[in-house]
């Protein structure tokens, strides 16, 4: 009878370490996938920015350069334009750009490298990086609209606003609803570990 039981429990643990095992392949050929077509938009976004760019060498404030600033030849035309405003925006745009840039190339080289991913606990750190770089593209689409429609007026305004909203909500959900599950699974497996501990221990009193 404590061998059925023993073999039971020891088939148990084989089919949840099989099943987590596929979960964790499955989840890195998503991780994958979205972190290389994530890097190659913000690629292509930071070769070919809002705007557009310079064709010719101008210092003229009528074509849209800033004062007293000479704008070159295949430079951002926003970047150099003499409006304050839309520099800072393609200052944000241009971070945001980086960051989701940065997140997804290194997920890309922690798997193409063969990185250690046979964890959960790690695998949820590149799904969390993997989230921001999917806002922060988000967050760059938000504010290249706002720059090319500049000034928005109307329902244009309403609805990136509500636009805005909606991913700023949606990041505090999503976050919210990682940290929920890494917590329950610390406390689990530590639990779980001090569970262990005082089974070994009664097994040496014994």
């Amino acid at each position: 009878m404590d061998g059925v039981v023993i073999q039971n429990g020891a088939q148990q643990v084989f089919t949840r370490y099989q099943n987590q095992g596929n979960w964790l392949e499955q989840m890195r050929g998503s991780l994958m996938v979205v972190a290389t077509v994530i890097a190659s938009l913000t690629f292509q976004i930071a070769i070919n920015p809002p705007g557009g760019v310079w064709q010719t060498n101008t210092n003229k404030t009528e074509d849209g350069c800033a004062f007293n600033t000479t704008c070159k030849a295949g430079t951002s035309v926003i970047a150099s334009s003499g409006d304050s405003d839309q520099k800072f925006r393609y200052e944000v745009f241009t971070l945001l750009c980086a960051i989701s840039f940065s997140a997804s190339q290194t997920i890309i080289l922690l798997l193409v490298t063969g990185f250690q991913l046979s964890n959960k606990f790690v695998m949820w750190l590149l799904i969390i990086v993997n989230c921001i770089s999917v806002f922060c593209t988000a967050g760059a689409y938000i504010i290249s609209i706002w720059m090319i429609m500049y000034p928005l007026d109307g329902p244009f305004s309403k609805l990136a606003l509500y636009y805005g909203l909606f991913w700023a909500l949606l990041v505090v959900l999503i976050f919210l609803g990682f940290f929920c599950r890494l917590v329950f699974w610390l406390l689990k497996s530590f639990f779980r570990l001090l569970c262990c501990c005082l089974r070994r221990k009664d097994i040496g009193d014994y």
